[in-house]
């Protein structure tokens, strides 16, 4: 079954970060990438700007949270991907590896969706996963060669994904 609020809401969910990322790929990217990275942004905050209306659409259709009562572990993954995310991005800082801070959230970002894949029956969501967790290791492994932020890249990545995804569940909504 699809559940079609829940589609919904990912539309807003998924283009809302990926304007945060693309923003954050804005602090140091390529020069020649900044106008892309502004359209993306732009992009990603009219995708959302959709997705609140169809949210409206489909306000009263089922969510997997409530039709399952699935609600506390989302909170509870959620809860646990802020708490771990902001630890190592705290010690990263501190120990002036504040490089490594958006590939690090990028990983934890990633990893947070297999669990959410469970909870809202979505196996595209093993795909997100594994999607940002190669954007990790990308960026990680370019680190070292590159003159520009490593959240230029990073941001690129996950933005990019999630601009996708969320074109992809308008798509679903759409041929639903």
């Amino acid at each position: 079954m699809d559940y079609l609020r829940d589609i919904a809401t990912s539309v807003v969910i998924y283009s809302f970060f990926a304007f945060v990322w693309f923003g954050w790929a804005l602090e140091g990217p390529k020069r020649s990438w900044k106008k892309y990275l502004v359209i993306a942004c732009t992009t990603s905050f009219l995708l959302g700007v959709l997705g609140i209306y169809l949210i409206f659409n489909y306000q009263d259709e089922a969510s997997v949270l409530t039709a399952n009562g699935l609600s506390t572990w989302y909170y509870i993954i959620v809860i646990i991907e802020f708490f771990i995310g902001g630890i190592g991005a705290h010690l990263l800082y501190n120990k002036k590896l504040d490089s490594y801070i958006s590939p690090w959230i990028c990983l934890i970002v990633g990893i947070h969706f297999s669990p959410l894949a469970f909870i809202f029956q979505e196996p595209t969501m093993h795909l997100l996963a594994l999607l940002f967790v190669a954007t990790s290791i990308v960026t990680i492994k370019r680190m070292k060669v590159i003159s520009y932020r490593a959240s230029a890249i990073t941001g690129l990545g996950a933005g990019s994904i999630l601009l996708c995804f969320a074109l992809f569940n308008i798509i679903r909504l759409f041929i639903a």
